[in-house]
Parts: C-alpha cells; structure tokens; sequence
C-alpha cells in the first residue's frame, strides 16, 4: 500500500489505512470478502471508514488502474506472446437497485438471472494473467431511467447504454493510449463474431485471436468480389458485388470441419502444464470472410483444436501466414488464463463479494480486486524461481499466517450481531414502506 498511498489522500485527509484494511481482508481466508466480514477479520479496522471509502469517497478508481496497468505492463508486457485478453463476467444480485441490475444472461449459472456483468481486460502472459481494466455493462432500461440513475449516483458522462463490444474495444484503445505492450487481443465468439471488432482491432496494428461463431460461413478461397457493369440504361444501376472468382467456394463452418479436420488435423505441443505437456490435433488453413455485397473480402487464418471431450475449439486470426501452426496454436490456448484469474479472483479475493449498490462503489471494489491480484502476481513472478507452483490460494493462506487477524473478544462478537440485527430491521422495514407506496 506505501507505493498507492497517494491515490487515497483526499482533499487533506488520508484514507489508506480503510484501503489497507480492504486489501488486508480481500487477502485473507473468510469464506466471504464482504465489509462485514473484512471488518471482523482484520484488527483495529473501522467499519464505517471503509463503507466511506468503498461508498462514497471520490479517490479515483482511474488513476488508481492507471498504475496498476503499468505496473503490470512492466511484468507482462513486452513479449511477442504479451495479450490483451477481454471477458465478460457476471454478479448474481437481488433487487433492482444495484446499479446496472437486471434479468439477463449469467454465465456464472448459465441461465438468465438477476446479475450486474462487468467486461474486463486482462494483461497476460503464458501462465499470468492480471485485470488491467473493466467496464460496468448498463442496460438500455437503466439509462432511460433517471430515477434509478439518480439513485445509484451514476456520473452523467456514463448514463450511456454502450454495448459490451463497444466497453470492450474503448478498453483496447485505452490500453493502446496508457502504453501497454500487447501485440495480441483474444476474446470469445461474442466479439469474434464482429466483423467491425475484427477491423478495428486489425487497424490499430495487432493480432487478434476471436473464437469463431459455428453459425459463420467462410470462403475457401478470396472470392474478388466486383461491381457488375450495367447492361443497360435502364433500370437502377448494381449495388452489390458479386464473387468474381469460379473457383471459390462458400462454406458453413460445421460442413467444413466436418470435411477437412479428420484428414487434415496433426498433434503438436500446445504448452507445458502443471500435469505435463498439454497436446491436441490442430488444423489451421486460410480463409476468406465475405458478407454478401461487400466490396472487398477479409482473410483469416482458421485455428481449429480438438478438446478432451472431442468437442472442436474454432478461432479465426489475422496472423501473417509467416507465423507457424505451432505459434497460433499456443495463441488460441491463451484465453484460458482470464478465466483462470476469474476463478481465483472470485474464490480468493472476494471479487463477487461486495455488498454496494452505487457506481461509485462497483468501480471502488473492482479497483482494489485488481490491486490484489496485482499483488498475487508479483509475488508469484518473484518467487517464480523458488516456487514455480505457487498459487493465489497459497499466498492467500501465508497472509492469514503473517498478517495479523482480529481475535474478538465475546463484546466484540455481541456487539456485532446486534448491529446487524438492526441492520436487517431497518432493511425489513424500508422493504414494507415500498410495499405500501406501491
């Protein structure tokens, strides 16, 4: 916390003991991470300094990622391998009034449910991944509302429905614009199936590798797409351009696989793992995207791997033909690491935790989430040498040893419940008060 301390200096007063705390507790070993349980876990800790400083104090979350991001770069970045990897995931919620709640997709539970959904960005490399930076998803419904806007204190520069592709690309450009060195962007079929995400990506001079829709048609070869002449004066003039190339042929993607994997798939080495060498059949080959009437086709290098369970792994990348099928391979592999990093920062660091309603709060918590995981890096690329296995689990567990934990007396304990206690008889009644407005 000594190298972030000026990010919670405000307006003279000096909040980053409540930040140590909070980081303190995201580290530590209680089954949940929320303020209730951080403040039981970490001696001397004020509750209400950190709902202030979670809730309310206006630190900057931007200045604070801003660092985080550099410093990441400064682990990460670099490599010809370096990648911005971009996901979407979701918090499960009850209520209408955390901010950008509602019933949508959830893919923590793979159903439509009740959930706010952030997009991150993670900075990773081989086996390291860390969030860079994310965006809050708000429904159309939010914004049309300026009442719960209101509510949720919501900036009036955000009150904006901006898609998750668009969230998603404004963070590519912002990671472009803070100097993170990353020649690759990896995403999944949600965003691979964007033709206008593909070459926006592709015009700021970097590699993508976008898991393909099955739904998507491909050329096997460039289909010189041109304008046909008009054969007469009269009549309305062409519009659309025709395939100018006989040999060409158009695809579905399922009928394709289905005629060139078996025979044309080989086994290669797609990188080490903690239980071996990880192998599969992979296929690669060139292929041309062309939206009907197009004047011009887009070609891609079509990756194609063979899960465990047989399931076919379909990405396509704008890769120079000179890169090997081994390098893109490894490349396709590497979006792994985001939802490994989801995986320890919701089970570890307490990052679906949080009990706040308000923007100001959402981006507060995801803020210093980021900061932990920063610091679970750092401490895994030191001790890299000494340590190759260590984990967020691991580190999690020698914190709760070295850091000092809250030992309540029977006081202590008595007067916390009692405060929750009047906590829920507030909620009860406030819920009643609505009931009979309604």
């Amino acid at each position: 916390m000594a190298d972030y301390s000026d990010h919670f200096l405000i307006r003279g007063k000096d909040v980053s003991s409540h930040a140590s705390d909070y980081l303190s507790g995201l580290l530590g070993t209680y089954r949940r991470k929320n303020m209730e349980c951080i403040h039981g876990d970490i001696p001397d800790s004020n509750y209400q300094g950190i709902q202030q400083l979670l809730s309310d104090s206006p630190w900057s979350q931007d200045k604070l990622m801003a660092q985080v991001a550099d410093e990441a770069n400064g682990l990460l970045g670099g490599n010809r391998h370096s990648a911005l990897l971009i996901d979407e995931t979701s918090f499960v919620k009850k209520g209408d009034r955390s901010v950008g709640v509602q019933r949508q997709y959830c893919g923590r539970l793979g159903k439509k449910e009740n959930c706010q959904l952030g997009v991150f960005a993670c900075l990773g490399l081989g086996d390291k991944a860390t969030v860079v930076d994310f965006r809050l998803f708000l429904p159309e419904a939010w914004v049309q509302s300026a009442e719960r806007c209101d509510k949720a204190q919501i900036p009036e520069d955000q009150r904006q429905h901006r898609t998750k592709l668009e969230l998603a690309l404004e963070m590519v450009k912002s990671a472009r614009s803070r100097g993170l060195q990353f020649q690759w962007v990896s995403a999944d079929a949600a965003y691979g199936c964007s033709h206008d995400f593909c070459a926006a990506v592709e015009q700021m001079g970097l590699y993508y590798m976008l898991d393909a829709s099955l739904c998507a048609c491909v050329w096997d070869a460039d289909p010189q797409p041109y304008m046909p002449e008009r054969k007469a004066n009269r009549g309305r003039p062409e519009t659309v351009h025709q395939a100018g190339n006989a040999q060409a042929k158009r695809h579905k993607l399922p009928d394709l696989l289905k005629a060139n994997f078996a025979r044309h798939a080989r086994e290669m080495v797609i990188r080490k793992t903690t239980k071996g060498t990880l192998r599969a059949r992979v296929w690669v080959c060139a292929v041309w995207v062309w939206e009907d009437g197009g004047a011009q086709a887009t070609a891609r290098r079509l990756v194609v791997r063979e899960k465990e369970d047989g399931e076919l792994k379909v990405s396509w990348t704008n890769a120079p033909k000179e890169m090997s099928d081994e390098e893109l391979a490894y490349m396709q592999g590497q979006r792994h690491w985001i939802e490994r990093a989801f995986e320890d920062a919701k089970s570890q660091l307490g990052m679906a935790d949080y009990e706040v309603r308000k923007w100001r709060g959402w981006h507060h918590h995801m803020a210093l989430v980021a900061l932990a995981m920063l610091f679970i890096l750092k401490e895994r690329v030191e001790h890299e040498q000494s340590a190759p296995l260590l984990s967020a689990r691991d580190i999690v567990e020698l914190l709760a040893f070295y850091l000092p934990r809250r030992r309540r007396t029977e006081e202590e304990v008595v007067s916390d419940l009692v405060r929750r206690h009047e906590q829920r008889l507030a909620a009860t009644k406030s819920h009643a008060r609505r009931q009979q407005n309604e």
